[in-house]
């Protein structure tokens, strides 16, 4: 193996060790992402299938319907929507529709986004108001 090569041979290696384990998606995209940028920055950039395939590969158990559904899809998703897709999930598996409800009703009279009734919009909103709660 070449020296210039080693570095993109670890960054591979980092790839295939990558798991979400008890990590947030925030978190396990975070490492993601910054494996991804650092093949890009190096003269090597992984396509966004085989990125999307490394992430999936290692998700927890509760993507596992959500992982079915993207892969059917005959497009590509960009990193935004995975990352947006997963946080939902995530949102989801974490709290019941019954708070979930009570939360809307709240979140929906003090942000603009949720005005527009997009449920994608409520459920990123749902998240922000909840980890700033939890934060805060």
């Amino acid at each position: 193996m070449s020296p210039s090569n080693s570095p993109i041979m670890q960054l591979h290696g980092s790839f295939q060790a990558l798991r979400q384990g008890g990590s947030s998606v925030s978190t396990y995209m975070q490492q993601a992402k910054s494996l991804f940028d650092e093949l890009a920055d190096v003269g090597r950039p992984m396509s966004l299938e085989d990125f999307n395939l490394y992430v999936f590969r290692d998700l927890r158990g509760e993507f596992k319907d959500l992982i079915t559904s993207l892969i059917i899809k005959a497009e590509s998703i960009s990193y935004a929507n995975l990352y947006c897709h997963l946080l939902t999930n995530e949102f989801l598996h974490k709290n019941s529709l019954q708070s979930m409800d009570a939360t809307v009703s709240l979140c929906c009279r003090s942000h603009l986004c949720c005005q527009h009734h997009n449920p994608l919009l409520i459920l990123l909103c749902l998240i922000t108001t909840q980890t700033s709660a939890v934060t805060g």
